[in-house]
C-alpha cells in the first residue's frame, strides 16, 4: 500500500494498548435465553388448568412467530444473515470497536444503498464528527492513528528512561547491566535531539544566521561578479559541478537526483542511480497555473530580498525570482510524467560514467559521482534514468544567466533548511507552503509535533526501540504473521485457478509468492533495535548536541555517508525503509519483500481480542495489497529473486494488459474538483499499480478470512447486528479509508500521488469485489475489473 509513501505517518496510544486480555471474556456475552424459557414452562405448568390464559399465550406465541418469520425474511433479503447464530462479544475491546464503527457510519446507514454509495454509508459519520485540523491538509483514520502514535512518542521523549519496564526480553529490566548502560545512553541521545528542537528561545535568539552561513558557502562555490549578466559557459562548468557536489553532501538535490541503491537487474549489487529532478513546486502542472506561479514568484522575491548573499542581488530580488521561475518552468516542461518515472521498463538505463559527462556537460555529473563514492570504489557506470532529461537540462543551464543559476542553487539550500531556523526571513516560505496545501497562511503546528517528527526522521530506530516497548507485543507479531501466511496461501490458490495465465508462468508466480520475505513490526537486523549496542553502532558518527541546526547538519552528513558507503558491498536485505512507528506498509520489488511496521498494526486496523473480520477486513486487506504489488504493472517485471527480467510469456502479458486496461479506464472516471471549478480526473495510468493492489488485497483477505472462520467462528459485535459478518468485513475495510482532504491538497494528489483518492479506493475496490457484491446482494455480482 505505499503512500508516499506518502504510502506517510504513525500509531496508537497506551489507552488502546491498555488491556492485556487478548481473548474474549467468556462471561462477557449476553446470557442465553434458556433460563427464561424454563421459567416460562414452569409458569405454564402451574397454570395449566387455566385454559383462557393458555389460549392467550398460544395466540401470542403464534403472532410472535409470524412476526419473526416476516422480519427474518425481510432482513435476510437485506442482510443475508447466516442461519447459525453467533455469540455476542462484550469485552471492552469489542465495545470500543463497535462504538468506533457506529460513530463513523452514516446516521442513515440502514437506508443507503451499499452497492452504489458504500463510502457514504461507512464514512459520513466520520465526516460529520471531524473537521480537518488547522495544521493539516487532510484528516483520516490513518491520521488519527498517526496522532495517537505521535502522542506515544512524545510521552517517551518527555519521560525518564523506563528503568522498571519488563515488557519483553529487551526491556530495561531484563537487559544485562552493560546493555542497560548503552540503552540509557541511546535514550538520552534521542532526548537531547528532542530538547534541542524544543528550545525555541535559543532558536529565536540565533535566528537565520546558520542558514546564511550555508548560503554564503554556496555563493562562494558558484560565484557571480556584481555586473555579470552572461549565461553559464564552459568556464563555469567546474564550479557548477563543485556546487552541486556541495549540495549533495548537505543532502540537497538540485537539477538531477543522485543516490545509491540496489540494481534492478542484479538486486544483490548496489549501484549509483541518477534521476530527473530540479523543480520546486509539487509537479510540472503547477507551472501552468498562473495564480500559483505568481504567488510562488512573489514568495521568492520576498525571501531573496533578505537572504541572497550580496546587496546587489538583494536589490534585484524580484528580477531574480522571475528568472528562476522561468528556469524551473523550462525544467518542468522536460520532466517525464510520474507514471513513466515509476515504470522500470522506461527508467532503467545503464550508462557509462564517462558518457554521462558528455550527455550533460554543464552539470558534470561524472565528477560529482566520483567525489561521492568511497575511495576504494571505482564507479564506471550508473543507472541513468531518462538520459534525454540530463542532456536537455544541461542545454537549458547553458542558456541561463549565471546569476539565475546561483539564485536557484541558493534557493535549493534555503528550501531544504529553512524549517530548521526561526526568523521573519523564512516566514514567506511557511505561508506559501500552507497556501499550497489549502491551509491558513499563518498556521503552525504545535512545536512538540514538529520535534517528535524530527527525532523520528533522524534517530528513528532508537525511538522505534522504545515505541515497541510501549505499543507492540510478541502476540501481535505472531497474529500478524498468521494473517500474512493466510494471505499467501489464498493468493497461491488464486494463481493456480487463473485461466488466462500460462502454466509455466503460474509455477514461477507461485515460487515468487513463497519467496516473499515478510517483515513484521520492527527490524532485528540492520539494525537490530532490540540490541542497544547494535543501535549505537548503527548511528556511529552521528553527533547530537544542544544545537538544533548543527544536529541537522550532522544527520545530513551521516545519512549521505551511509548511502554512498553501501557501494561495493552486497545489498543489505535486512534494512527497512520505514521506522517501526510509521502507519504505512510497502512492497519492495527488488528485495521481493513486504514490510509492515508496528505503527499500522494498531486499532482500528489491527487488534487482538476482536472478531477476525475486523483485522482481516482492514489489516489483511493491507497485507494482501502489498503482496498484490508483486504482480501489479510494475512488480510483475521482477522475478522471485527480485530481478527485473522478462519471465512472463507473451500470451500472459497480453491477457494481463487487457485486464489492467479495465482498471485504467475505471479509475480515470473518478474526479475531484480543481481550481476555478474545473473537473480533474484521476490519472488511471499513474494509479494503476495501487488500484490493482487494492482489488487483489481485498480478494485475498476475504478468502483468507472465510477459510479461517471454518475452524474459528467469529462472535458478533454489539450494536452492529444490522450487518452480517461478511458485510462487517467490508465495513472495517471501508473504515480504514474514511477521511477528508482540502481541495488544494486533493489537486496535488491528483498530479503526484500514485494512490487514488480515498473515496475512489473504497468505491473502486468494492465494485471490483465479487465477495462484496454477493455479501450485500447487489444486482450485479460480476466485478467491474478483476486480475487477482
Amino acid at each position: 500500500m505505499a503512500d508516499r509513501a506518502q504510502l506517510q505517518n504513525h500509531e496508537r496510544t497506551p489507552l488502546l494498548h491498555g488491556s492485556s486480555n487478548n481473548h474474549a471474556d467468556e462471561n462477557g456475552s449476553d446470557a442465553p435465553p434458556e433460563d427464561d424459557f424454563v421459567h416460562l414452562n414452569a409458569q405454564v405448568k402451574t397454570l395449566r388448568r387455566r385454559r383462557w390464559i393458555s389460549l392467550v399465550v398460544s395466540v401470542f406465541l403464534i403472532i410472535a412467530f409470524v412476526v419473526i418469520l416476516i422480519l427474518s425474511g425481510v432482513l435476510s433479503r437485506a442482510r443475508r444473515k447466516p442461519a447459525m447464530a453467533s455469540s455476542l462479544c462484550l469485552t471492552p475491546e469489542c465495545i470500543h470497536a463497535s462504538s468506533e464503527i457506529l460513530y463513523n457510519l452514516s446516521p442513515d446507514y440502514k437506508t443507503i444503498d451499499p452497492c452504489t454509495h458504500f463510502d457514504t454509508l461507512v464514512c459520513d459519520g466520520f465526516n460529520d464528527r471531524h473537521d480537518i485540523p488547522q495544521d493539516r491538509a487532510s484528516y483520516s483514520t490513518g491520521t488519527i492513528m498517526s496522532e495517537n502514535g505521535q502522542t506515544t512518542l512524545r510521552h517517551i521523549l518527555e519521560s525518564p528512561y523506563p528503568t522498571t519496564s519488563e515488557h519483553s526480553s529487551f526491556s530495561p529490566r531484563n537487559l544485562m547491566k552493560l546493555a542497560v548502560s548503552t540503552d540509557e545512553e541511546n535514550f538520552h541521545m534521542i532526548q537531547d535531539a528532542y530538547n534541542s528542537c524544543m528550545n525555541e528561545t535559543a532558536l529565536q535568539k540565533i535566528g537565520v544566521e546558520p542558514l546564511i552561513s550555508l548560503i554564503d558557502k554556496v555563493a562562494k562555490s558558484f560565484p557571480v561578479a556584481e555586473n555579470d549578466s552572461g549565461s553559464v559557459g564552459e568556464a563555469d562548468y567546474a564550479a557548477l559541478s563543485d556546487t552541486i557536489l556541495l549540495l549533495e553532501k548537505l543532502g540537497v538535490t538540485s537539477f538531477v537526483g543522485l543516490t545509491a541503491g540496489a540494481d534492478d537487474k542484479n538486486p544483490d549489487v548496489v549501484i549509483v542511480q541518477a534521476y530527473p529532478d530540479g523543480i520546486s513546486l509539487p509537479s510540472p502542472e503547477y507551472y501552468k497555473d498562473n495564480d500559483t506561479v505568481n504567488t510562488y514568484q512573489a514568495m521568492l522575491g520576498e525571501v531573496f530580498s533578505s537572504l541572497l548573499p550580496t546587496n546587489s542581488s538583494k536589490a534585484s530580488a524580484k528580477q531574480l525570482a522571475q528568472s528562476m521561475v522561468d528556469l524551473e518552468k523550462k525544467i518542468a516542461a522536460i520532466t517525464p510524467p510520474p507514471e513513466d518515472e515509476s515504470d522500470v521498463t522506461k527508467y532503467y538505463n545503464i550508462a557509462k560514467l564517462a558518457d554521462v559527462g558528455k550527455i550533460g556537460p554543464a552539470i558534470g555529473l561524472d565528477s560529482v559521482v566520483k567525489a561521492l563514492v568511497p575511495k576504494n570504489y571505482t564507479a564506471d557506470s550508473l543507472l541513468l534514468a531518462f538520459p534525454e532529461f540530463l542532456g536537455n537540462v544541461s542545454e537549458i543551464i547553458s542558456n541561463t544567466p549565471k546569476s539565475t543559476v546561483q539564485s536557484y542553487l541558493v534557493w535549493k539550500v534555503i528550501d531544504a533548511y529553512s524549517s530548521y531556523v526561526e526568523g521573519s526571513e523564512v516566514q514567506p516560505i511557511i505561508r506559501f507552503s500552507n497556501v499550497l496545501s489549502g491551509k491558513d497562511p499563518d498556521t503552525k503546528s504545535e512545536r512538540w509535533k514538529t520535534c517528535v517528527s524530527y527525532v523520528d526522521g533522524t534517530l528513528g530506530w532508537i525511538l522505534s526501540r522504545f515505541y515497541i516497548e510501549a505499543a507492540f507485543s510478541d502476540e501481535a507479531k505472531k497474529y500478524g504473521d498468521e494473517i500474512i501466511m493466510d494471505i499467501k496461501h489464498q493468493f497461491i490458490s488464486k494463481l493456480n485457478g487463473l485461466s488466462w495465465m500460462d502454466d509455466s508462468v503460474k509455477k514461477l508466480a507461485v515460487n515468487k509468492v513463497n519467496n516473499i520475505d515478510q517483515k513484521i513490526g520492527f527490524p532485528t537486523t540492520s539494525p537490530n533495535i532490540t540490541n542497544p549496542e547494535a543501535l549505537r553502532a548503527y548511528y556511529s558518527g552521528l553527533t547530537v548536541s544542544d544545537s538544533f541546526f548543527n544536529n541537522t547538519l550532522s544527520h545530513a552528513n551521516w545519512a549521505v555517508n551511509r548511502t554512498w558507503s553501501a557501494l561495493g558491498k552486497p545489498v543489505d536485505h535486512g534494512e527497512w525503509g520505514m521506522q517501526a512507528d510509521i502507519v504505512n506498509a510497502y512492497y519492495n520489488p527488488v528485495g521481493n519483500e513486504i514490510v509492515f511496521p508496528a505503527g499500522i498494526m494498531q486499532f482500528p486496523v489491527f487488534q487482538l481480542g476482536l472478531p477476525s473480520y475486523t483485522s482481516y477486513g482492514a489489516f489483511a486487506s493491507v497485507a494482501g495489497h502489498e503482496l498484490s504489488h508483486a504482480f501489479d504493472n510494475s512488480g510483475r517485471h521482477y522475478d522471485e529473486h527480485g530481478n527485473f527480467t522478462d519471465w512472463w510469456t507473451n500470451n500472459t502479458v497480453q491477457e494481463f494488459d487487457k485486464r489492467a486496461s479495465c482498471f485504467v479506464e475505471q479509475y480515470s472516471n473518478f474526479t475531484v474538483e480543481g481550481n476555478n471549478g474545473e473537473t480533474l480526473h484521476v490519472n488511471g495510468k499513474l494509479t494503476l499499480g495501487e488500484n490493482i493492489a487494492d482489488a487483489g488485497g481485498v480478494s485475498a483477505a476475504f478468502a483468507a478470512w472465510k477459510n479461517r472462520t471454518q475452524t474459528t467462528p467469529d462472535q458478533d459485535l454489539p450494536g452492529l447486528d444490522f450487518f452480517t459478518h461478511e458485510q462487517l468485513f467490508f465495513v472495517f475495510y471501508g473504515n480504514w479509508w474514511c477521511g477528508k482532504t482540502r481541495k488544494e491538497q486533493a489537486i496535488q494528489y491528483i498530479y503526484t500521488d500514485p494512490h487514488s483518492p480515498a473515496f475512489a479506493r473504497v468505491l473502486g475496490t468494492t465494485a471490483n469485489s465479487r465477495a462484496f457484491r454477493e455479501s450485500f446482494n447487489c444486482p450485479v455480482k460480476e466485478p467491474t475489473c478483476e486480475l487477482w
